[in-house]
């Protein structure tokens, strides 16, 4: 489980927003120690389960590992949540200031139930798909999964929903305007850190799912699907959330040209004149402007116009690479096993 150091994370003016938050806030614990409830409980099922059907000895100790992924998987949504809104509310007071439409930044904060509601039923309802397929033997141990798997797909639905919600609603900000400075993009790096956070996290999700699955269950077209999802939304996420930012650097990049540009051709034409006019005094001052500015042209078109620097993108390019390094070895080990 996450560990209670991440609860530093969480801003001190954040409220309760999510439906989780609402739900935790109204059982009065701590999210971490929420997580822990909700683990136990499904520990407790899962211990019923196990021994209505002769105990470890029946169910085999790889079979108990897999049953631990559905407890791991919750505990991690539940746990790294704090460190994803503390990483939003960086990327929005970033973005505040610069902000040409304040009102829209009130609006970041206010919740969807609509929305959190059709992404929870949705969560469960694809639960019941991916169990409806499965074998198994004994009451106790299908209610278990059943139960355990409705929590986790309507939990891990919920955050896809939230990722996508903050990163929907940050763009918005970015597109009603920002007051941007062209050489000092550090105000807009807590953007790209969000992108790659939501980004981090899911791959770090489906990292750490791989790791209980089988040969079999990997071959299924139910976990293609799952993970799928997952690695588009990951990427989805954290493209959008620099896109956006790159096309506001874009515009001001351009707007700036334009007023080089500008200023360039007054200087060209009050040179022109003095040329045309014969006069030889002070051309030096006329001709220095137009050197100036098309220094400062070239150092306008040089700067950067994404919010990130290199060690970032190498960073969510890596974390890409190992889902697939974890699938590929535990589809390797799986054929030279033999083993299902």
């Amino acid at each position: 489980m996450i560990g209670a150091s991440l609860d530093r994370w969480a801003p001190m003016n954040t409220k309760p927003q999510s439906l989780v938050d609402q739900l935790v806030a109204y059982v009065g614990l701590s999210r971490h120690a929420f997580a822990a409830v909700v683990v136990l409980l499904l520990a407790l099922l899962l211990a019923s389960a196990v021994f209505s059907q002769g105990g470890i000895a029946m169910v085999g100790p790889r079979g108990l590992w897999k049953l631990g992924l559905e407890p791991t998987m919750i505990a991690y949504i539940l746990g790294i949540y704090p460190w994803l809104q503390s990483r939003s509310a960086l990327a929005i007071d970033a973005l505040r200031p610069l902000c040409s439409q304040p009102e829209i930044v009130d609006e970041v904060y206010v919740a969807n139930r609509r929305g959190e509601l059709i992404a929870l039923l949705l969560g469960a309802a694809f639960s019941l798909w991916v169990t409806s397929s499965w074998l198994v033997a004994g009451t106790w141990m299908r209610l278990y999964l059943i139960t355990a798997d409705i929590v986790l797909f309507s939990l891990m639905a919920l955050a896809i929903y939230d990722g996508l919600q903050r990163t929907r609603r940050l763009t918005r900000m970015v597109r009603a305007g920002l007051q941007l400075d062209l050489f000092d993009r550090q105000l807009l790096a807590p953007m790209a850190r969000w992108g790659q956070t939501v980004a981090l996290t899911f791959v770090g999700g489906i990292c750490l799912s791989l790791i209980f699955q089988s040969y079999e269950t990997l071959h299924s077209v139910r976990s293609l699907v799952i993970y799928s999802i997952l690695i588009v939304v990951s990427l989805t996420l954290f493209f959008t959330s620099v896109w956006s930012i790159h096309k506001a650097l874009v515009a001001a990049q351009q707007r700036e040209l334009a007023v080089v540009h500008q200023h360039w051709l007054q200087a060209r034409s009050e040179l022109k004149r003095k040329l045309a006019e014969g006069g030889q005094d002070d051309i030096a001052g006329l001709y220095n402007p137009m050197v100036v500015l098309g220094a400062y042209e070239s150092q306008v078109l040089a700067a950067s116009t994404w919010p990130f620097n290199p060690k970032i993108v190498k960073e969510v390019v890596a974390s890409l690479i190992a889902p697939f390094l974890i699938y590929g070895l535990k589809i390797a080990i799986g054929r030279l096993s033999g083993s299902n």
